[in-house]
């Protein structure tokens, strides 16, 4: 498999249009025609994360946090981010950065916490879907409606939910008249009106695959000049968001609640609240989720877990009731690796988690 490729499997499965604007993900480093020789998965792009995967004979790293983050306008070789940088296409290795396409996306980062902690009836803490979907409309004649509707549903239009092939199929009377000496219509002759039963089919596609989709659907369109319409749509994508909140199967007490988090590797460095007090509804956010603690709080949570809690965020929550239980990020965002190299590996890669990340802090 091409770098390429690996990148397009990791965009289907945590679509990258998910990121943040202010964001960075994707192939950020490398030589998307590579072959993958393997696939190290980090937190972070680290000298010693770069040395695993080097001594591993991964020429892919994939991180959660990506190496470039904001615009640069030099490397230096010396300094930590040129350095990596300048190492990693020393030793030919590709940086691919999952960030907060990963923590917003169904079955991400943020849905694997929540299966951790067994929590149930889980939706979005934070309604940070994009629009990203349009709406493609074209006009084919009768005769060739079935071959353009495969040509669509194979470019990937049509999913909806847990459904494909989906499509709206209108008959109608479609009119032309080409331009004599300019045209070579395919129906009709030039100069003269022409009239056609025609389908209007339309169908839902994700904004990133567009170009795909239109360019599978002009090839099997028999018409020289193609009628058709690619409508944005304010529709959200269902399940996505920044953050999770969900139910426990079962009420217990915060103690509790903060032991079967450390029980999980998570490291806990603070827990704001009663030991006895009880807890039901928990929201979380991977990462620094501190500015979601007003969310949490608005949907009653009776807990949020998330890493790096500003001070006035949890005076607002102690105020409020709402208890708080803070990790490192480290712990925290390292739990879906497995998962993604199971993932990976059925896909017949090889894929390491790296154990070198910086576990930076830790009570004396």
């Amino acid at each position: 498999m091409k770098v390429s490729k690996l990148v397009d499997l990791l965009d289907q499965l945590y679509p990258f249009a998910l990121a943040e604007e202010w964001d960075n993900v994707g192939l950020i480093v490398g030589d998307s025609k590579a072959e993958v020789t393997g696939v190290l998965l980090a937190l972070d792009v680290t000298r010693d994360v770069l040395a695993d995967a080097k001594a591993s004979g991964c020429n892919v790293v994939v991180t959660h946090h990506p190496v470039i983050f904001r615009a640069i306008k030099r490397l230096n070789e010396s300094e930590l981010q040129g350095g990596l940088i300048a190492q990693a296409m020393r030793d030919g290795t590709s940086l691919v950065a999952l960030h907060t396409n990963l923590d917003s996306a169904v079955g991400g980062l943020n849905d694997t916490l929540c299966d951790a902690l067994a929590l149930v009836n889980v939706k979005p803490l934070v309604d940070s879907g994009r629009e990203r979907f349009y709406k493609l409309a074209v006009f084919v004649p009768e005769t060739h409606a079935e071959k353009v509707r495969e040509a669509l549903f194979a470019g990937g239009a049509g999913n909806v939910g847990n459904y494909n092939q989906c499509s709206f199929n209108t008959p109608g009377t479609g009119t032309f008249r080409g331009q004599e000496g300019k045209t070579n219509p395919f129906l009709g002759k030039p100069g003269q009106l022409e009239r056609a039963q025609e389908q209007k089919i339309e169908v839902i596609l994700r904004r990133e695959m567009a170009g795909r989709v239109v360019s599978a659907m002009l090839g099997a369109h028999p018409y020289e000049e193609v009628a058709y319409d690619l409508i944005p749509l304010h529709n959200k994508e269902a399940g996505t968001g920044l953050a999770r909140i969900g139910r426990l199967a079962a009420p217990e007490t915060l103690a509790a609640f903060a032991k079967r988090v450390q029980d999980l590797g998570i490291f806990v460095k603070a827990v704001l609240g009663a030991p006895d007090k009880m807890i039901s509804k928990v929201a979380l956010c991977s990462g620094a989720g501190s500015d979601f603690c007003s969310n949490a709080l608005s949907q009653g949570a009776d807990v949020y877990l998330t890493a790096e809690l500003k001070h006035h965020h949890a005076l607002a929550a102690f105020d409020k009731g709402m208890a708080l239980v803070e990790t490192d990020h480290y712990t925290l965002e390292q739990k879906h690796w497995p998962k993604l190299a199971d993932i990976l590996t059925s896909h017949g890669l090889k894929a390491k988690v790296s154990d070198r990340g910086p576990e930076l802090w830790r009570r004396p």
